[in-house]
């Protein structure tokens, strides 16, 4: 069975990806190892669940019941890059980041890649809704950064998680203590840059109810204590990315977005329905995943260009 999962990750080196195999049985450990840390107080019960309900997580620690022969979980993870978009607006163009992590674009490839491989020895995939940050740890395909991001040895932060139920039997299991990496014990780069003090020395469970991402990824207005300068990406973050020294090989990889007309930002700017949009406007959208967030584009992009005028002055 090794050499299956060799082959698994075989297929999806080909894409700049990997995969690590858990066995199904860790589901009870991630649903205690998760009501352990709210009850000693290491997690906040009121920031998990602001976050439950704000992401709509629907965690379920059971084996899928529509898929009993479910023995393992696959988690994967693919290479991503910033994405770069551009905005014209009055004749000067305003260039805005999208984080790895958004495209989901790597997720098809994955699970094709898998699904193709399986298929050969008659298994399958199934799709899950875990945590994949904390099964990534567990797995040894990542660890925990100070700034509560995960990191491989290979990319940095600069990937994406990905996680399905499989009939695939788990003859060696990958199961290990979550683990900070070694790195950030003599590092507190991220936590002296972070703007709002979301990350702690102490922990690497960061301050939820600060972290920029939080609030860039929602659609309510910013509190008024955060600064405008602060802001730097079209959606989340990449202040404590961008610093931290283990991706200093990465923080360069940029690739080019879709490029948004003068006529194409005022619309995105006035609010107009997204279902009013051109379609080559929303053709856009979709290529740089933000059509979903398309209320948060309207004000994430609002802010942006205001904070560059603001350092213009």
């Amino acid at each position: 069975m090794n050499k299956l999962v060799d082959e698994l990750n075989q297929q999806l080196a080909e894409i700049n990806g990997k995969a690590a195999v858990v066995s199904i049985h860790h589901l009870a450990d991630l649903d205690s190892e998760l009501n352990n840390n709210i009850k000693q107080g290491i997690l906040r019960s009121d920031s998990y669940h602001r976050l439950v309900s704000f992401y709509n997580l629907t965690f379920n620690f059971k084996p899928p019941v529509d898929f009993p022969a479910a023995q393992s979980i696959i988690i994967t993870a693919a290479l991503q890059p910033k994405v770069e978009v551009k905005f014209k607006s009055f004749d000067k163009i305003y260039r805005a980041i999208i984080p790895p992590t958004y495209m989901d674009s790597t997720d098809k490839e994955v699970m094709e890649r898998l699904s193709s491989c399986l298929a050969k020895f008659n298994y399958q995939l199934h799709p899950l809704r875990l945590p994949l940050k904390l099964l990534a740890m567990h797995s040894g395909l990542a660890s925990y950064g100070r700034n509560n991001i995960t990191y491989t040895d290979q990319w940095g932060s600069f990937f994406r998680l990905k996680g399905f139920y499989s009939d695939l039997p788990c003859q060696e299991d990958t199961w290990q203590e979550v683990r900070m990496m070694e790195f950030c014990h003599k590092c507190v780069v991220c936590l002296n840059q972070c703007p709002t003090g979301a990350i702690s020395r102490e922990s690497f469970l960061i301050k939820a109810e600060k972290c920029l991402t939080f609030f860039n990824e929602g659609s309510d207005n910013f509190p008024e204590w955060i600064k405008l300068p602060w802001h730097n990406c079209l959606i989340g973050c990449m202040k404590c990315q961008d610093v931290c020294p283990v991706n200093k090989e990465y923080k360069k990889f940029i690739v080019s977005g879709s490029d948004f007309s003068e006529e194409e930002t005022s619309m995105i700017l006035q609010g107009v329905a997204k279902d009013q949009l051109p379609l080559d406007t929303i053709e856009k959208l979709k290529r740089i995943c933000l059509l979903d967030d398309y209320q948060v584009l309207q004000r994430n992009l609002a802010v942006l260009i205001r904070k560059n005028k603001f350092l213009e002055v």
